[in-house]
């Protein structure tokens, strides 16, 4: 967010006051209207500069609060809990039907211009212009936790990548903890940078080679990711990788999201805000689509052509789950793009051809794939012979829980929606009232 919305006393950053523009805009009433609370008191003012004023967050959320109660707005967020209006604030991403736009630029326009993956999540954290160079300095702590995971890889051989990036994630911040009492409302971007960096690396350890991956000095999250998957990564196929996390970044206020801002509006630290977002991203109608969608699917070694559904695999009911969004009714830009992204790469040209017509053969709707499907296809276009499609939008994600926690610590306020309660109350419930 600008400072110019920020401003304290001091004139220095704050999420206490906001000019009168975004106070009109959050109780949408006329300047008039505005000018008459605060002369009754209901909302503070101040003018650090002597002309421009200022008015107080929390009284302009309280008024409209009420406001919203009076009006009978509880049905309307009722339905904002189900994709309806909008019920928070945010200048990190618009969904469009163009795709996400991150802050000023289109996601799609990024990917193409090949916009470093570190600097569009940086560009989330602080909405300073990406730059077409990103060097990401290695972190000590990122090594320091290597060993342990080697060591609960050896315990439990089939970790799945959720439990594995958790696991990363509690390992990281104990690492730090040892090293800095730093505030839980503090932001860092070197946390920030080495928290991406470590889930990367950590990934290494599902791919042949089962090692935690020690990043190279200036090698990209691209690098490392195709370096844990046993990838010989052409430039062709590091550019793919690279905007396919780019387009993955962030989604608005997804469940994982949601979650990652309910964790910071209570003060939690960011480890554990990204480990919160990660438990809901692995959820069974979220992360783990493209899990079930890789069950659908016949072997890699085997040719998906004619090849029937597994016993265990969804169907077609349960299949359909993972196909459909419903704001991208002429089909997710973000699939498409990734789906082109998959067939430009030579090296597995066929199996991510065979996988999209076997993929296009169990959706009986329009054809257009969602993105866990498109993921699976550019997971097998290049080569990966794991189930981590779901981990690859769960890498790429971070960037954006990252920008929510920081965003929701700004505006510094618990998030606590109400229930409507529709239990039968007793008369003596009643009376005892």
């Amino acid at each position: 967010m600008g400072s110019s919305s920020r401003l304290a006393l001091n004139g220095s950053p704050s999420a206490d006051y906001v000019p009168s523009s975004e106070a009109l805009a959050i109780l949408d009433v006329k300047p008039q209207t505005l000018y008459s609370y605060v002369s009754r008191g209901l909302i503070r003012r101040i003018s650090p500069n002597g002309r421009a004023s200022f008015y107080n967050r929390e009284d302009i959320q309280r008024l409209r609060a009420r406001s919203e109660a009076r009006s009978g707005h509880g049905a309307v967020a009722e339905s904002a809990m189900h994709w309806g209006e909008p019920i928070l604030v945010t200048s990190i991403t618009e969904i469009t039907v163009f795709g996400p736009r991150y802050r000023q630029h289109f996601a799609l326009d990024l990917a193409r211009e090949d916009y470093p993956f570190e600097s569009i999540a940086e560009y989330l954290w602080t909405a300073n212009e990406p730059e077409k160079a990103a060097n990401w300095p290695i972190d000590k702590s990122v090594m320091r936790i290597a060993p342990h995971l080697a060591g609960l890889l050896d315990h439990y051989p089939d970790v799945h990548i959720r439990q594995l990036l958790t696991e990363t994630v509690l390992l990281l911040s104990m690492a730090r903890t040892v090293e800095a009492d730093d505030p839980a409302g503090a932001f860092s971007i070197s946390t920030a940078r080495t928290l991406i960096q470590a889930m990367c690396c950590a990934s290494g350890l599902l791919g042949p080679r089962k090692s935690f991956v020690r990043p190279a000095p200036g090698e990209s999250i691209a690098g490392i990711f195709a370096r844990a998957f046993g990838i010989d990564a052409s430039h062709r196929q590091l550019r793919a990788i690279n905007a396919a996390f780019v387009l993955l970044a962030d989604h608005e206020f997804t469940p994982a999201t949601f979650s990652a801002r309910i964790a910071a509006s209570a003060g939690v630290d960011l480890h554990s805000c990204i480990g919160a977002a990660l438990q809901v991203h692995f959820g069974s109608a979220l992360g783990l689509r493209c899990d079930r969608i890789e069950k659908a699917l016949p072997p890699r070694e085997k040719s998906p052509h004619g090849a029937e559904l597994s016993e265990t695999g969804p169907g077609h009911r349960l299949f359909q789950v993972g196909f459909r969004h419903p704001l991208y009714a002429n089909g997710d830009p973000r699939a498409q793009r990734i789906l082109q992204l998959a067939m430009e790469l030579e090296e597995h040209r066929q199996s991510a051809h065979a996988t999209l017509d076997r993929l296009r053969q169990i959706d009986d709707g329009d054809g257009r794939l969602s993105l866990d499907a498109a993921l699976v296809v550019f997971c097998r276009a290049l080569g990966i012979d794991k189930p981590v499609a779901g981990g690859l939008l769960a890498l790429s994600r971070a960037a954006g829980w990252i920008a929510h926690v920081a965003e929701q610590r700004q505006q510094d306020f618990m998030i606590r929606p109400r229930g409507k309660f529709t239990g039968r109350s007793s008369t003596a419930d009643v009376q005892a009232a």
